[in-house]
């Protein structure tokens, strides 16, 4: 072909250079504008025709990255899940361990969005390994962040609280104010479920003059509207709470702030408000606990109405949510997820020294054998020694098990005493009167608000067996240790409904989920093996 016939190529090539170098440009500059202009960041990758433009792994995988960046800083839903899995797979593949690091925490995200925890700890756990060493102070303090919020969802308020302090001085270390005033309310909001409600209120009100931001002051607003409305002081509850409203919000805040009011006016018996606000809060972003609690109140608002066929409705969408509650709680803490991650590490460090360890095993086991036979042989002349021994015990536990009999007579009694003091009284009171005074006869005389001083009771009582229970089955909530501790007791069903806010027919279903959290095959099973570690050994 003559040159000057081949001059026509060049325009076209021109051209497939220019397309094939389109679309690193532009992520490259949402990359570089990311920190500073966010929504327009979103913008650029939003608008690129990606389907349409021929991509290698690498930019992909940086696309998808990006994606997920700018959508989570303007507060977007993470999706499609498949461009972050991409990016996931291709830097694990490439050992690229700062990209890693981040897809790593926008994965674990998107599943705590979904309310899939026990999925996203393992995912935050595996970003946490890759950031310690870099000094990536930012993405530390929000995968801290996230695992403290974990922590407080599934009630482990002790371990959130470490979680957000250490998020706290992450955000401090990488001068990012605003985040860390945040984790100032975080803090504030773990006080508060730990019913210290000064040091809640302490710490609202320093982040509120800590920040000028307006999301952040509306969270702050939020708190303190919810400590008052804990402290009973509804006035200030309801100021703050419609104060809150005022302001922008992330993520769940606005439905758990409409929600809230729904809660005070109901207390407050100004049903078309709580039912309204029950309402608004439906159509925000909410969490199944939300929406569980807003159908509850809307379920109670029509039975003062005599609605029938919406209570019907509303019961029927609140067992729905209850049902995905239940899903929620019976997955894995993160704290046990943690440990098992932190077990496997050290055991990957050291398998060289197992490698050392079974060279020696048959030397252990010949040494552990000779010490048997010789220790056997021994024990030989100590055999009516050891069987006076035991004949002793036997004697000790005989005694230990009717010390225990007589302070479980003696709390029964006391039950019984407090509950004939109050004989007048109670006849003259209605039916919810009556489940109020008895709820309270056992609050007064098992400490069942007081959980630690509940929990030392039935230890002290019961041969530890809280903390046997705790320890051996991870998944019991409180509600569960609580009704084991009051079968014990012998308390009949229809007390044990109002003590633990159930219906008396739920109990069974209560007990029978237990049976299965416990791995048993049936409520029979259960109820022995409570018998046999109530019992002194």
């Amino acid at each position: 072909m003559p040159p000057f016939s081949r001059l026509w190529l060049l325009p076209l090539l021109c051209v497939f250079l220019y397309g094939c170098s389109l679309m690193p440009n532009e992520i490259k500059t949402a990359e570089r504008i990311m920190e500073t202009n966010p929504d327009s960041a979103l913008h650029i990758l939003q608008h690129m025709h990606t389907e349409k433009l021929m991509l290698s792994s690498s930019d992909r995988a940086l696309y998808g990255l990006l994606l997920f960046q700018a959508l989570d800083k303007n507060n977007k839903p993470l999706k499609p899940d498949s461009v972050i899995n991409f990016s996931v797979a291709y830097y694990q593949g490439v050992n690229d361990k700062p990209h890693l690091a981040k897809s790593y925490f926008y994965k674990g995200r998107l599943l705590k969005r979904a309310q899939r925890y026990d999925d996203a700890t393992i995912y935050y756990l595996k970003a946490l390994d890759l950031t310690q060493n870099d000094k990536d102070f930012s993405l530390l303090g929000k995968i801290y962040s996230d695992m403290g919020d974990i922590c407080s969802f599934q009630m482990d308020y002790k371990e959130s609280l470490k979680k957000y302090i250490k998020a706290k001085e992450c955000f401090n270390k990488a001068n990012d104010t605003v985040d860390a005033c945040y984790k100032v309310i975080d803090i504030g909001r773990v006080y508060f479920f730990l019913k210290d409600y000064k040091k809640a209120q302490f710490y609202y009100i320093k982040a509120l003059s800590q920040t000028s931001d307006s999301i952040l002051k509306g969270s702050a607003y939020q708190g303190l509207g919810l400590n008052y409305y804990r402290a009973k002081e509804n006035d200030s509850a309801q100021y703050f709470l419609r104060k809150s409203l005022l302001f922008p919000y992330k993520g769940t805040n606005y439905a758990i702030r409409c929600y809230s009011l729904a809660e005070l006016f109901f207390d407050e018996q100004k049903y078309d408000s709580a039912f309204d606000y029950a309402t608004k809060a439906l159509k925000y972003t909410s969490t199944f606990y939300i929406q569980r609690d807003c159908y509850r109140i809307m379920a109670n608002t029509e039975y003062k109405r005599g609605d029938l066929k919406q209570i019907a409705n509303y019961m029927s969408k609140y067992q729905d949510c209850t049902d995905s509650v239940r899903k929620i709680e019976t997955q894995t803490k993160s704290t046990v997820l943690e440990d098992i991650h932190l077990t496997n590490g050290a055991f990957s460090k050291s398998r060289h020294f197992l490698i050392i360890l079974g060279c020696i095993i048959p030397l252990i086991i010949a040494l552990s054998l000779f010490i048997v036979y010789r220790l056997r042989k021994r024990s030989k002349g100590k055999e009516k020694q050891l069987e006076e021994t035991e004949d002793q015990l036997e004697v000790i536990e005989v005694q230990l098990s009717e010390r225990k009999n007589l302070f479980i007579d003696s709390l029964i009694h006391q039950l019984q005493e407090t509950r004939t003091s109050q004989a007048n009284a109670y006849k003259k009171a209605t039916i919810p009167q009556r489940e109020l005074m008895d709820k309270e006869l056992y609050n007064n005389c098992l400490h069942l608000n007081d959980w630690d001083a509940f929990k030392r009771l039935m230890n002290k009582t019961f041969n530890n067996i809280i903390t046997v229970l705790e320890s051996s089955y991870s998944d019991l909530t409180r509600k569960d240790l609580t009704w084991c501790c009051l079968f014990l007791l012998d308390i009949s069903n229809k007390d044990m409904a109002i003590i633990l806010d159930s219906q008396p027919g739920s109990l069974y279903k209560l007990k029978a989920r237990l049976a299965q959290k416990m791995n048993l095959n049936s409520t029979k099973e259960l109820d022995q093996l409570l018998k046999e570690k109530s019992h002194d050994k």
